[in-house]
């Protein structure tokens, strides 16, 4: 009996040994496998940073030939929200996207009055009432938090053109407000913007945002759309012929207002480059603002990586 227990003891405590090194052979295991998996993100990472940053320098370039093209030549300003095509490219397995955009096409999120904001969101399929509240709650927001006053130096204001501080550093920083869900987020967004100095190009504009100027309900925004396709506007006075005759006169009435918040040319330009490693749930993405200046220059500023 006693030889027994002792086999059976031992029996046992081998049993426990075998248990506990397969244990601490999964953790291990376990271990290594998360020492690989987060070795393999932070390269993929690295290279996704690295190909949204050649992203950026080639949307940077194809402005750059835009803006050159244009000076050379005296050509007016296409009709379109984009100032260069837009590019898609891959590299070294990772695809890069990148798109220059007139930031003067969108509705500026720090300075548009709460009455050019809800027209926008019901533009873009919000329900009037809630477009109300939307609008409301991101002028509290605002006012909330204003960012302390700096003053500009007296060149970059008015040479570079750069766009003016505000609460929201970012149009996804709206889905802080309070109240403001996901997929309303996801419909106003790309009528939005942080970039430009407030005023709407009216040769670049898409309807619901030609619907927040003074003077402009929907009948006469897309007539504005249907003129430019043609032609694109040269001055305010060419607006006017262009509305419904039932328009024209809500224009008129209105027309101090239109004329300082409409514009016929890009000042800033937002350029965003994204870039996502194949088979890697990482993705790296750029965005810069392009001040331009006259001659067909600019100064690239606000440069956020994430």
């Amino acid at each position: 009996m006693r030889l027994c227990d002792r086999r059976g003891f031992v029996l046992v405590a081998v049993l426990w040994v075998i248990v506990l090194g397969s244990a601490l052979a999964l953790e291990v295991h376990a271990g290594v496998r998360a020492d690989q998996r987060a070795a393999a993100n932070a390269r993929a990472s690295a290279r996704a940073k690295w190909a949204a940053r050649g992203g950026l320098a080639r949307a940077e370039d194809a402005l750059r030939a835009k803006l050159a093209a244009q000076s050379a030549t005296g050509a007016a300003p296409a009709a379109d929200t984009l100032l260069a095509p837009a590019l898609a490219a891959r590299l070294e397995e990772v695809a890069v996207t990148a798109r220059v955009t007139d930031a003067r096409a969108r509705v500026q999120l720090n300075l548009a009055g709460e009455g050019a904001l809800r027209e926008v969101f019901a533009a873009a399929g919000i329900a009037p009432e809630r477009a109300r509240e939307m609008a409301a709650a991101i002028v509290r927001w605002r006012l909330a938090h204003a960012p302390a006053f700096v003053p500009a130096a007296a060149d970059s204001a008015q040479t570079l053109r750069l766009p003016p501080r505000g609460a929201f550093a970012s149009v996804q920083a709206l889905r802080e407000v309070p109240g403001i869900g996901f997929a309303e987020y996801a419909r106003a967004a790309p009528y939005l913007t942080v970039a430009s100095d407030g005023r709407i190009n009216l040769n670049s504009a898409p309807v619901p945002v030609l619907r927040t100027l003074p003077g402009i309900g929907p009948d006469a925004a897309e007539a504005v759309a249907r003129r430019r396709a043609t032609a694109p506007f040269l001055s305010p006075y060419e607006v006017s012929a262009a509305l419904p005759r039932h328009e024209r006169s809500r224009l008129a009435g209105e027309m101090a207002a239109f004329l300082a918040a409409v514009a016929f040319s890009p000042a800033q330009a937002e350029l965003v480059a994204e870039a996502a490693p194949e088979g890697s749930p990482v993705r790296a993405r750029i965005r810069a603002v392009a001040a331009m200046g006259g001659a067909g220059k600019y100064v690239l500023v606000n440069v956020v990586e994430r």
